[in-house]
């Protein structure tokens, strides 16, 4: 059955630049009391209105040059389920942090990192379900909702995991923390195979008065589209047959972007460009390990054409799952990017997901950073505040 995805990720003084902050500590209260009521009315049918909100906090210490940072991020969304199949969805985040970027990477250690804005729409469209097994959206979206973002990426702390930088560099793709406008199809022909194509406006952005147009003469025209197989067995049983605890979804992804956009030639003009980008994962369970799991994560692909911001990338994990009663997950990963003139850098992370409450979550993470041979260290330490009804 087709599931009705939902949007999920500078001022110059310090005030503004904490206003993301501020307000999650502002609406805290109010969202624990909202969680507690919607536990207590919860029924088996899905809510008329369904919500969630995320607020994260982050420490981050370049422990090689010395330079601290602390980033904020506070994302909202909801989906009012309104004619028969059809729904309305919108979503918004707001960023903060106190300074830019510490570690001068390419690949970008955090995935929340991001310019100050004390708000950015990021979500609003209308979808509609004609079957169990068919799903249509058309609005402002966000790609990497439906891409890329496989559940073994999703532990880690690294922004190449969540888009990989031959796509995301390459193309102005509508990520983390743009969106951009489009229509996006979801087709399950049965419960093992889903298949995704979108069709967006070639340049995204989180201006309100940018955001809104289709101009694939000016801005240029991208498709994305993926196909996903996931088995509906685990290969990580216990005794009594039944999957282990932290036992990953076996799934195998193969996607693509191709589009053109626009850059400025030697004499000033406009240059047209096409080209492509192509991309595999998997998330594998490997074995049981005493009461937990180990999974493994891959991906791996190129860009093809005249589009060479990033030529290719490849990244590759373990993690073992179901280390604490709340299901926490070690992993250790590494992600190597390659760029224009011959430039590579490799980021090697280890992270720790510690769940304290059902809501609550803790997530340290150290990453080993080199660049063309430059070495630094980078540690993160992230608070997750995780509500809602959906």
């Amino acid at each position: 059955m087709i599931d009705i995805f939902i949007n999920r990720r500078q001022a110059r003084r310090l005030p503004h630049r904490m206003a993301a902050s501020c307000l999650a500590l502002a609406l805290l209260p109010t969202l624990l009391a909202a969680q507690a009521t919607d536990a207590d009315s919860a029924t088996a049918a899905p809510p008329r209105l369904a919500w969630h909100v995320d607020a994260i906090t982050e420490g981050q210490w370049n422990m090689s040059h010395g330079r601290g940072n602390w980033v904020n991020l506070l994302w909202a969304d909801m989906c009012v389920q309104t004619w028969k199949g059809g729904c309305i969805e919108v979503g918004a985040l707001a960023t903060g942090s106190l300074n830019d970027g510490i570690a001068d990477d390419m690949q970008d250690f955090s995935n929340i990192n991001a310019c100050n804005r004390a708000f950015r729409l990021t979500h609003l469209g209308i979808g509609q379900a004609f079957s169990d097994r068919l799903f249509a959206f058309v609005g402002l979206r966000e790609a990497d909702e439906d891409y890329f973002n496989t559940e073994g990426a999703g532990i880690f702390t690294g922004s190449s995991y969540g888009c990989v930088p031959h796509a995301g560099d390459n193309f102005a793709l509508g990520v983390y923390p743009d969106a951009a406008l489009g229509l996006h199809i979801q087709y399950c022909p049965n419960d093992i195979w889903h298949l995704c194509t979108s069709l967006y406006n070639g340049t995204a952005s989180d201006r309100l008065d940018r955001q809104f147009r289709f101009r694939p003469g000016q801005d240029g025209l991208i498709n994305l589209g993926s196909i996903t197989l996931t088995p509906p067995e685990s290969l990580c049983k216990d005794a009594d047959g039944q999957p282990c605890n932290g036992a990953l979804q076996p799934t195998y992804v193969l996607g693509y972007a191709a589009g053109w956009q626009y850059a400025e030639g030697d004499d000033g003009s406009r240059v047209r460009k096409r080209g492509a980008a192509l991309w595999a994962s998997i998330d594998q369970p490997l074995g049981k390990f005493r009461k937990t799991c180990l999974n493994l994560f891959a991906t791996g692909g190129a860009r093809i054409g005249g589009l060479d911001e990033a030529r290719g990338h490849w990244a590759a994990a373990l993690l073992l799952n179901g280390v604490t009663r709340r299901n926490g997950t070690l992993a250790m990963g590494v992600s190597q990017a390659y760029y224009a003139a011959g430039v590579r850098e490799t980021d090697f992370e280890t992270t720790f997901h510690l769940p304290l409450l059902q809501w609550l979550s803790l997530q340290p993470a150290l990453h080993v950073i080199r660049t063309d041979g430059n070495a630094r260290v980078v540690g993160n330490l992230r608070i997750c505040i995780c509500l809602g009804n959906d």
